[in-house]
């Protein structure tokens, strides 16, 4: 791999002269000189490539962010373009296994530290295999992942594919984000470009995603306070940008009656449809209606065991979403998961209602019609693991809806359309930490980190270096509560770069921050026992 950096914006021209040059795959690392849109300049007379190659960022730099870096992969076949902001420059080496080859000036590099418990394992030869336990947007993410970069995945389905918490008929994707700089919010906001790319390349026809962006209205005084501060920072009006009433009126074709937040680029989509693009490659094997029984290492390979008989691979990958506390491996369910338990609604669009171009959010939300029909929703139980449907969750979702835009609900659910008697929607269970940030990483032995870490009980600041125990070659992408569209793919991708020893989407804060060792730690210094 070919790692080439500049310190500031190179033309078309020059990025083109390299691929004479370097072998593929080849890495464009540009850090930014300032919180603006960049602009790649052709020569003259641009070449046919210069202006594929335009064309093509100019498709996919529509979400840049500048909270963290941003990854536009494939922008030519197996050349890849990272862009930087200018105050993450100075740490973009430890996003890379290998060191950059500086085409300009390079930026000095900061020293970072790694506490030993969120260390990476040793790299080792590149599987040739894996096992995805679960067939919802994160194992498929994970899996086509895996894929691209040339492994045989197998992906065991306790029922069928986007059953559970990706089984929504629209769901909303856009990234409800803090204004302060959060973990959470260098997640989302990196997750959320990275998801809308991978729509654009996996699903081009729109015909299970589109609208006319989401707005996100003020339903109260603290929301209101968030979307203004979020509305003043002006680096980032592409992505996001405050909006009066009459303006969400004229953007959405309908009265709204609210101001609010608008995302030009958010979309509703059909999560089963992007599962299945997902999954929908040669080296992936999907086997549904398989529950993971148990599985055993051998030294060199894991053994999966289901209702469908046994599957061998190097490594195992857990991506149980709901059910991940109920894992028989004790190392994941005995994290400290949360489920919540959700259930939207369907209804036919009604003459109003059907004029609605783009997604509402606040307390509850409302999809554009599509195929006729509505999506709506969604109630939030904690720490349930119901997963049948009720009316009374239904009526609840109605007086939402009607809360949010009561002549819109009126016009749905008056005059004898969509009686509620012959209601229709989905109710699912999904994942979420204490912390409300996903469960991504290596999975480590906690008994023995119990003991290698134990001094952490006396003291969390003991400066402690012993490796961490982690089992062999297994791994969790998991706890994506409500906004996996946003956060599984590009957790998924930070996954397999760790698998594979590959270019780090995500920063080492980031990174640490999701490493399900935290839960342990945590659990050590607390004096509790997870075990």
């Amino acid at each position: 791999m070919n790692y080439l950096a500049w310190n500031g914006i190179p033309s078309l021209a020059e990025l083109v002269h390299t691929l004479a040059h370097h072998a593929k795959p080849l890495y464009w690392v540009v850090c930014l000189p300032a919180r603006e849109m960049p602009v790649f300049r052709p020569s003259e007379n641009p070449c046919a490539l210069e202006q594929t190659l335009a064309e093509a960022i100019a498709r996919k730099i529509g979400c840049l962010q500048f909270n963290a870096v941003n990854v536009l992969a494939n922008v030519l076949p197996d050349v890849h373009l990272w862009l930087v902001p200018s105050e993450h420059a100075a740490d973009i080496q430890t996003h890379f296994p290998h060191a950059l080859q500086w085409q300009t000036v390079p930026v000095t590099q900061r020293e970072t530290t790694v506490k030993p418990w969120f260390r990476p394992t040793e790299n080792q030869a590149k599987p040739t295999s894996a096992i995805v336990i679960g067939a919802g947007i994160a194992g498929a993410a994970t899996a086509q992942e895996l894929a691209e970069h040339g492994v045989r995945v197998t992906v065991l389905e306790a029922k069928h594919i986007a059953s559970a918490g990706s089984g929504n008929r629209q769901g909303l994707l856009y990234a409800k984000i803090s204004p302060h700089p959060t973990e959470q919010t260098e997640l989302l906001l990196a997750g959320y470009g990275y998801t809308r790319r991978l729509l654009a390349d996996l699903l081009p026809e729109q015909h299970a995603w589109g609208g006319n962006g989401v707005l996100h209205v003020n339903f109260n005084e603290a929301e209101r306070k968030r979307n203004q501060a979020l509305g003043l920072q002006h680096h980032h009006a592409h992505l996001y940008r405050t909006v009066s009433q009459q303006e969400a009126a004229e953007i959405a074709e309908i009265n709204i009656g609210s101001d609010g937040l608008y995302w030009p680029h958010g979309v509703w989509l059909n999560p089963p449809a992007l599962v299945r693009a997902l999954l929908n490659h040669p080296l992936i094997d999907v086997q549904e209606h398989a529950p993971l029984l148990s599985a055993e290492f051998d030294g060199t390979a894991w053994t999966a065991h289901t209702t469908q008989g046994s599957f061998t691979a190097e490594h195992l990958i857990y991506c149980m979403g709901a059910h991940s506390p109920n894992s028989p491996e004790r190392n994941v369910s005995a994290l400290p998961f949360r489920q919540i338990r959700g259930q939207t609604g369907v209804a036919t669009a009604s003459a109003l209602s059907a004029k609605l171009s783009c997604a509402v959010s606040g307390e509850s939300y409302i999809s554009p019609s599509w195929q006729g029909q509505h999506c709506y929703g969604a109630t939030f139980v904690l720490n349930s693991s119901d997963e049948a449907w009720h009316q009374h969750e239904e009526s609840a979702n109605r007086a939402a809806l009607h809360d949010l835009q009561p002549a819109f609900a009126d016009s749905l659910f008056s005059d004898g359309l969509n009686p509620l008697t012959e209601a229709h929607g989905h109710a699912a269970l999904r994942c979420d930490s204490l912390d409300h940030l996903p469960m991504v990483g290596a999975v480590g032995d906690i008994a023995a980190m119990q003991g290698v870490y134990a001094k952490l009980a006396l003291d969390k600041h003991y400066r402690l270096t012993a490796p961490c125990p982690y089992l062999p070659n297994v791994w969790l992408n998991t706890a994506h509560g409500t906004r996996g569209l946003a956060t599984a793919p590009i957790c998924a991708a930070s996954l397999v770069a760790e698998i594979l020893n590959l270019p780090q989407p995500l920063s080492p804060r980031l990174k640490a921050a999701l490493h399900p060792n935290r839960a342990v730690i945590r659990a050590i210094v607390r004096h509790q026992s997870l075990l």
